[in-house]
C-alpha cells in the first residue's frame, strides 16, 4: 500500500515537472517543426508515378476455360519477377538512355498481380514526370518482348499504356512535418526527465525520507520579508 502511494506522489511529482517546465516541451516541439518542414518543403524533390497495365491470356485447345483462366493466374506471378530481372532492366535502360544502378532502378518499380485476375499492374516512381511514363511504356513494351523468346510465354498483352502524370504522388511532406512535431516533444520531455535524473538536489520531503530513512517533523516554508512588507 505504501509503495503504491509513493508511486502516485512520483508519478504527480513528475507530472507537476513537465507543467512547470511546459515551455521547454514546446519549444522542442517548435524546433523540430521548423526543421521538419523546411527538410520537407524545401529539400526533398516531388516524386511522379506513372502507371500501366498488362493482360495474361492464355488459350489452349488442351485447356478449358477455367484451366485457362487458373494458368494465367500463375503466369501472372511469374511476369512480376520478370519484369524486374536484369534482362529486361539492362535492355530498358539502354533503349532510352538511363544510367541506373539496377537496384536503384528496381526500387523505383512496383509491379503486382491484381488478385483473383490476370491482369498484371506497372507503377514507375521518379524525380521526373516524363521520365517515369518513358520507363513504364518502355517496361511492358521491353515485357512483351522478351516474353516472345520463351515458349508458353508468348502470352501477354498490353491493356493500359501509362500516361505523364498530372501531379506529383509524393513525398507526404505532411507526414514528415507530423513526425517532427511528434519527435520534438518525445525529445523535451526525454531532456526534462534527464535533468531531473542528474540533479541530485532534494526538493521534496519524500526524498528525504527514501534517502536517509528518516522521518520528517517539519518543514520551513520560503518566506520572502520583501513582499510581506510591501503589502502592509
Amino acid at each position: 500500500m505504501q509503495e503504491h502511494e509513493t508511486n502516485e506522489i512520483d508519478l504527480l511529482s513528475l507530472f507537476k515537472i513537465l507543467m512547470n517546465k511546459w515551455y521547454w516541451i514546446l519549444g522542442s516541439m517548435v524546433l523540430f517543426f521548423m526543421v521538419a518542414y523546411v527538410y520537407a518543403f524545401d529539400m526533398l524533390e516531388n516524386e511522379y508515378t506513372a502507371n500501366a497495365s498488362m493482360i495474361v491470356l492464355v488459350s489452349s485447345d488442351e485447356l478449358n476455360q477455367d484451366q485457362s483462366y487458373k494458368y494465367g493466374q500463375s503466369l501472372a506471378k511469374t511476369y512480376t519477377e520478370l519484369a524486374k530481372s536484369d534482362t529486361v532492366i539492362v535492355r530498358v535502360m539502354d533503349e532510352l538512355g538511363l544510367n541506373y544502378k539496377h537496384n536503384q532502378f528496381r526500387d523505383m518499380i512496383t509491379i503486382t498481380g491484381v488478385s483473383e485476375t490476370i491482369i498484371i499492374k506497372l507503377s514507375v516512381t521518379s524525380h521526373d514526370d516524363e521520365e517515369a511514363m518513358l520507363v513504364a511504356n518502355k517496361m511492358i513494351e521491353v515485357m512483351q518482348a522478351v516474353s516472345l523468346n520463351y515458349e508458353g510465354f508468348d502470352n501477354i498483352e498490353i491493356l493500359d499504356t501509362a500516361h505523364l502524370p498530372e501531379g506529383p504522388s509524393g513525398p507526404n511532406r505532411l507526414l514528415y512535418v507530423a513526425i517532427g512535431i511528434i519527435l520534438g516533444g518525445i525529445v523535451g520531455v526525454g531532456g526534462i526527465f534527464l535533468i531531473e535524473v542528474c540533479d541530485r538536489t532534494v526538493k521534496y520531503p519524500s526524498e528525504i525520507e527514501k534517502r536517509l530513512g528518516l522521518r520528517v517533523l517539519g518543514t520551513i516554508p520560503n518566506y520572502h520579508m520583501e513582499e510581506e512588507i510591501e503589502t502592509l
